[in-house]
């Protein structure tokens, strides 16, 4: 539509020919005016044009999305402002400006949107399916901005966009816009081929806390390696808030929930979850009573005490994951172990030697040095193999 059109159709009155031709004469006038002062103006002229408009409406809209990608910030955010005060008209102009790779250019596009806000939005959705990525890609980055609940749905789908600026975008957008019925397609974003697809998503399933957890701790059985590690970093991030679910899944069915649930306990270092990691010590699968283990180590000191409750009364199965657990410990167990030799019970004076024979601490030398002379004779071979161990040791130091 020529200027001349335009402005027939949107200052068209009741009034006389020549006075409406007088009007349109002026307001094409001065169109051509502000056009030639954004074009060719100085800083302060492109400034004050873009400010003087907003009451004219369409037929300034195409020079003010010009003024978008104007050098000057301040000239881009007045044009954005502008173009928001114009209101409806100005949406269908800005979408397809979200095609300019400039994000500075798109960050003042979509904040003209957000000012322009309803009517945008079922736009900006249409949008997603557009032919052009960098459409595409702003539109989701738009309503994420905008907080657009009800365009969940779409942005969803976008996860899935054969772009990789889009699938980004739209797992940033949701994190934006905090629904907590995304996790499980989040989750399927772990496996994204582009690493700052799969970055964003953690993001968002970290941002969304506790709605996440649940489908964080399913993904802990994932086909891929990698979504298994991230579920699991995740959920470390996410922290206190997934401590009790996870202390519930050490009991799930599935031994590698409870494997994971046992790792993720480790690392996020809540001392609750000791008393319950200790019970999955007599785990019926072998590398879960591994991970369990592991975890208890990297839980410290405070597991020590629990420990060797279940290193002196503990059965079979249990008294080996304890006996590992110290091992790894170190030499923090030490005075433990060195207070259970002169236990009534042989074999936990026995396994106490063979601990601090492997943990290697030359504090336990005089009290093994005394086990020599002990009534068991497979207790003072113990006591003997460990301080020749210490020996070893020392003598590689």
């Amino acid at each position: 539509m020529g200027i001349t059109k335009k402005f027939l159709k949107i200052f068209k009155s009741g009034k006389s020919e020549e006075e409406e031709q007088a009007r349109i004469r002026a307001q094409k006038e001065r169109y051509e005016s502000f056009l030639k002062a954004l074009i060719e103006g100085d800083l302060d002229t492109r400034w004050s044009a873009v400010r003087s408009v907003g009451d004219l409406g369409e037929p300034f809209i195409e020079p003010l999305i010009r003024g978008l990608k104007d050098e000057y910030w301040i000239i881009r955010r007045g044009s954005a402002d502008t173009l928001g005060k114009i209101g409806p008209a100005a949406v269908d102009p800005l979408i397809s400006a979200l095609d300019d790779p400039s994000d500075d250019v798109r960050q003042e596009t979509i904040r003209a949107l957000q000012l322009i806000g309803e009517p945008s939005i079922s736009p900006l959705v249409n949008a997603l399916k557009h032919q052009n990525p960098l459409i595409r890609k702003g539109s989701v980055q738009a309503l994420g901005i905008m907080g657009e609940i009800k365009a969940v749905p779409q942005i969803t789908a976008s996860l899935k966009d054969a772009d990789p600026g889009v699938r980004h975008e739209a797992a940033v957008a949701l994190g934006r816009i905090g629904d907590p019925q995304v996790g499980g397609a989040l989750i399927e974003s772990l496996n994204d081929e582009k690493e700052h697809v799969r970055m964003a998503a953690m993001a968002t399933l970290c941002s969304l806390g506790e709605p996440a957890i649940q489908p964080l701790i399913r993904a802990l059985i994932d086909p891929s390696e990698d979504v298994i590690r991230r579920a699991s970093l995740a959920l470390t991030t996410i922290g206190e808030p997934s401590v009790d679910p996870l202390i519930a899944a050490l009991k799930d069915q599935n031994p590698g929930i409870r494997k994971g649930a046992a790792e993720v306990l480790g690392q996020i270092g809540n001392t609750r979850a000791i008393p319950a990691i200790i019970e999955t010590l007599d785990d019926p699968i072998r590398i879960v009573r591994i991970e369990v283990v592991r975890a208890l180590a990297a839980l410290g000191v405070p597991t020590i005490a629990p420990l060797m409750q279940v290193f002196r009364d503990g059965d079979i199965r249990m008294r080996t994951g304890a006996m590992e657990a110290l091992w790894m410990l170190g030499q923090p167990a030490t005075t433990p172990l060195i207070m259970v030799l002169k236990d009534d019970q042989s074999d936990v004076r026995k396994r106490a030697a063979l601990l601090l024979g492997e943990i290697g601490d030359q504090k336990a030398v005089d009290h093994l040095t005394g086990l020599l002379s002990d009534d068991n004779v497979a207790v003072r071979r113990e006591a003997f193999e460990a301080l020749e161990m210490i020996k070893k040791r020392a003598s590689t130091l």
